[in-house]
Parts: C-alpha cells; sequence; structure tokens
C-alpha cells in the first residue's frame, strides 16, 4: 500500500537521522581511545593503533613476534632481527633522540625499554602527545608478559600459539633447573666492558638468565649500580667458574694482559673463558631460550670438569 503524503515525511525525517547516527558512530569510533597500563605507567591508544615505532632493539624483535609487518613504521638503526622484517624499515635515532623523525612518522604508540630511552625523552614524547611505554625486564617471564601486553593492545585478535610455546619451554626450563643443587651451580661473571671493568650485576635479567641456565651470578647481591664497576680484588674474591666476555685467546691478550693477577682465578686456570652472542646477551627479546641455551652448555661443561676433578 503506497504512503500518503502525511506519512512520507515522518518517515524520511527518521531514515535520515538514522543514516547521521551511523556515520556519528563510525566517525567516532575511528577515533575511539583505550587505555593500556604497564607497571606504573599508562597511556591512552587508538583503539586500533596503525603506526608503531620501537626505539630498542629487543622491543623490535618482540614486535616483529607478535604484530603485522605493516604496523611498524619505524625501527632504530641497531635493529637487525628478523633481518627480512627490519631491512626496509625507517630508522630513528636514539642516541640522542631524532624527535624530529619521530614527529615525521605520526606513531600512534611508541615501545621501548629502560635504560635504552631515558626518562627525559620519554617525557618529552609524551609532552608531544605521543604514548610511550617502557618495558622492564626483571625475570625472564617479564618478556612474555611483555609479549602477550604489545599482542592484546594493538591486535588482540591475533594467536597467541608462539606465546603458549614460549611460555611452555620457559617452564620447561624451569623445572629443570630445580633439579640442579646450588652446590653444583658454576659461579658466572659477565663482563660487559674491560677498562675499567663492567659487568652484569645481580639486579639485571643475565642473573635469571644464568639461574635457568644452571649456574649463578657471582654478583649476588645489590650493588649500587646493574651494571657496576669492579675492583680486580672483588674478581679475585669471587673466583667464577666460568668468565664471559670474548673468546680465550681474545681474553687472555687483552683482559689479562691488563690484569695478570686475574690469571689466578678458577675460570682462566680451566680456560672457561668464552664469548656470548652480543646480541642474544643483551636483548632480552623472544630469542631468550637460544641465549639460554648458549650458557646452559658452558655450565654443563663445567659441571662435568669439576666432576672430572
Amino acid at each position: 500500500m503506497a504512503l500518503t503524503s502525511s506519512l512520507r515525511f515522518p518517515v524520511l525525517f527518521m531514515l535520515l537521522l538514522f543514516i547521521h547516527g551511523c556515520q556519528d558512530k563510525k566517525g567516532s569510533s575511528s577515533n575511539a581511545k583505550r587505555s593500556i597500563r604497564y607497571r606504573d605507567q599508562s597511556a591512552e591508544i587508538p583503539v586500533h593503533p596503525k603506526r608503531v615505532i620501537s626505539l630498542s632493539p629487543a622491543v623490535t624483535e618482540i614486535l616483529f613476534s607478535v604484530l603485522p609487518d605493516s604496523l611498524v613504521v619505524g625501527i632504530t638503526p641497531l635493529c637487525n632481527f628478523p633481518e627480512v622484517n627490519t631491512r626496509n624499515k625507517s630508522r630513528v635515532e636514539v642516541y640522542p633522540l631524532n624527535v624530529e623523525k619521530v614527529l615525521q612518522l605520526k606513531p600512534d604508540v611508541i615501545f621501548s625499554e629502560e635504560g635504552i630511552t631515558s626518562p627525559q625523552d620519554a617525557a618529552h614524547l609524551r609532552q608531544l602527545g605521543i604514548p610511550v611505554i617502557l618495558f622492564h625486564y626483571d625475570k625472564t617471564r617479564d618478556i612474555v608478559d611483555a609479549m602477550d601486553s604489545v599482542r592484546s593492545w594493538v591486535v588482540p585478535e591475533t594467536k597467541t600459539s608462539n606465546i603458549i610455546a614460549l611460555r611452555m619451554q620457559l617452564n620447561e626450563q624451569e623445572k629443570k633447573q630445580t633439579t640442579i643443587p646450588d652446590s653444583q651451580r658454576p659461579g658466572i661473571l659477565c663482563v660487559t666492558w674491560m677498562d675499567p671493568i663492567f659487568a652484569y650485576g645481580f639486579e639485571t635479567w643475565m642473573t635469571d638468565k644464568i639461574r635457568l641456565a644452571g649456574g649463578k651470578n657471582v654478583l649476588s647481591e645489590k650493588l649500587d649500580k646493574p651494571y657496576p664497576a669492579l675492583q680486580r680484588e672483588t674478581i679475585l674474591k669471587l673466583n667464577p667458574d666460568i668468565l664471559f666476555g670474548g673468546t680465550f685467546e681474545k681474553m687472555d691478550t687483552s683482559f689479562f694482559r691488563m690484569y695478570p693477577e686475574l690469571k689466578n682465578i678458577s675460570a682462566y686456570k680451566t680456560k672457561m673463558v668464552f664469548e656470548l652472542n652480543d646480541d642474544l646477551a643483551s636483548r632480552p627479546g623472544p630469542r631468550f631460550m637460544l641465549g639460554i641455551r648458549e650458557i646452559e652448555q658452558h655450565a654443563e661443561a663445567s659441571r662435568a670438569l669439576r666432576q672430572k676433578n
């Protein structure tokens, strides 16, 4: 039945209101924000972020493990893994931070790492209206949690199979290391600089990684800095079973030549002096199991040597 002229206008008016309402809702959803929290940090980011920047090589590896490649629009000059993902990405200098480049890339959110991005730089970026989250890792498990957080904040629909697999591997490694008594764990010193001598302190992720590998960090107490400067007398007293810092040949002609008295430590006498893959050692990212296994093989060799002797 045809509508009368008296009914056409109200129906048309309601139809226009409905269309306008749908447009408003669509427009508002495109600008919708959501609150995210990480430890003592909070940020307002788009519900569907389209442009993400990483200011840390480790965080870059995390992002590419859980996000589509197209969402990552900026990384640092040191980011080199995965090579296929990092090859053609825009680079942002971190020291000093190239704020102009950051603004050119128009990020919806920036992820970085404490100790890589300074609190001052993070505060500056936030003042410019750019959300920033700085990750911090006390334990290896914090890395997996960071991966899951990024996924849930940016692309919650993404599958979690790789995250679940890493959690399972970590759980198995935890069970394995609990079978090793403390008396059989080799003491490990991981040197980061030779002159003066700096090392991974107790409050670094390296301590947990060494524990999971079946060893123990000889720097077993909280010191003034995460990467403390060490005196030669301290190292002699700690007497590490394993020293990480370079190959035996390299360290013998550099480190131990500068500090000949350190040839008295157990690690030198047994030639338990090794080089670690620097990226695996220094980057708390999704390749952490490879870093643990690298340390583990040397810890097992040290235990076997001690049992033999």
